[in-house]
């Protein structure tokens, strides 16, 4: 009696660090190809074709197709609660209101509202500097750009 058949067998094919959609975290992978081998009394002998590729989380063991290795981890989000709690000392320790205002909004507080702050934070008294045009609080002294000596402005 002959017994014959087929059978899959994985070969690990490259090997990295990837970003795990499953476990949404930077975790090793195994880059493994499948290929389908007759079997002759279940010892494979010779491959009769390509059953494709695929990529495995070694942490979750979620197989994934292998285009999952150009994805990006997603940035992380800025904290907005430490951003505004940090906002009066920035502004008081010479950072300029344009610079705090930049800030605040790329993380996502409307404009308006992030200027009704700063004027309750610091009051609307401000000092210009001439020579880069940039905005300080009341308290501040020297331009953080030029280092140049601030006047009471508008």
């Amino acid at each position: 009696m002959i017994i014959w058949g087929s059978k899959a067998r994985l070969k690990t094919i490259g090997t990295g660090q990837f970003f795990c959609p499953t476990c949404r975290q930077t975790r090793r992978y195994e880059h493994k190809q499948a290929k389908r081998y007759f079997t002759l009394y279940f010892v494979p002998l010779f491959p009769m074709g390509d059953l494709g590729e695929f990529v495995e989380c070694q942490t979750c063991r979620v197989t994934f197709k292998p285009e999952v290795l150009t994805l990006k981890p997603p940035k992380p989000q800025p904290n907005l609660a430490a951003m505004l709690n940090s906002a009066k000392s920035a502004l008081e320790s010479g950072q300029p209101i344009e610079y705090v205002t930049r800030d605040l909004v790329a993380a996502g507080v409307e404009r308006e509202l992030v200027l009704n702050l700063i004027n309750g934070l610091i009051g609307e008294r401000r000092k210009v500097c001439k020579q880069c045009n940039l905005t300080y609080a009341a308290n501040v002294e020297t331009c953080l750009e030029c280092k140049q000596f601030l006047n009471e402005g508008s």
